[in-house]
């Protein structure tokens, strides 16, 4: 689905409201279930953030470790000024999640959070494991596509339960996008074996309110 032309539109128009809106979205919870994550990561020494927006997930990280080098990327210049001032000791980086400018094998861990729909996901994970060092692992909080039922009830919500909140925030362009990017989304099993096509190990799943979001940990396999 990447269009990164459209993602920095949107993100950037965005970036001032972002944090609020997931919060009065998931009632709260983004923030227990992006710890959560980060509870069942193996943080080493190099984390690297795909889409960090305000950078919300490094600064959890860095909460809890503070020797670990971080590193925030995203396509709006917008949001990484937020998350500079959120985490000056991160360094981040303006670039497309599909030409990241980093060397092999130098990063310990990856997160997306809320983000690894809106990819190619075929072209990015054979680039991103070449990124990560052995062992390395790629952590993901993500709406999955769900059963039938769900993915209708999913919808109803986005369409018509939320869509007030939302657009009282977003355009209808901007809001449209993320709806979107919940259709092109891939379910908990699909997401579970392209990992395991691609070299990798789920060490940790957990699916959230009746399988409408999902945490996944996955290591790479030597």
């Amino acid at each position: 689905m990447a269009n990164t032309k459209i993602a920095s539109k949107v993100f950037s128009s965005v970036s001032k409201v972002y944090d609020k809106f997931l919060e009065k979205f998931t009632f709260g919870y983004i923030h227990k279930w992006q710890s959560e994550l980060i509870e069942n990561t193996t943080v080493k020494e190099t984390v690297l953030d795909i889409g960090t927006g305000t950078g919300e997930i490094l600064r959890k990280i860095n909460e809890s470790y503070s020797n670990v080098y971080l590193i925030g990327v995203d396509v709006s210049f917008s949001m990484l000024k937020l998350a500079k001032k959120k985490l000056p000791s991160a360094s981040f980086i303006l670039a497309d999640a599909h030409n990241l400018p980093l060397k092999n094998q130098t990063i310990t861990n990856i997160f997306f959070s809320l983000t690894f729909r809106h990819l190619n996901y075929k072209d990015i994970l054979i680039n991103l494991k070449k990124l990560l060092k052995e062992e390395g692992e790629i952590s993901i909080l993500e709406i999955p596509k769900p059963s039938k039922f769900i993915y209708f009830l999913t919808m109803f919500f986005m369409k018509f339960i939320f869509k007030p909140i939302g657009r009282l925030i977003f355009t209808k362009e901007e809001y449209d996008y993320f709806i979107h990017s919940i259709e092109n989304s891939l379910t908990v099993k699909e997401l579970i074996n392209l990992f395991e096509k691609n070299g990798f190990k789920a060490t940790y799943i957990e699916k959230k309110l009746f399988g409408l979001l999902v945490l996944a940990v996955f290591r790479k396999e030597s």
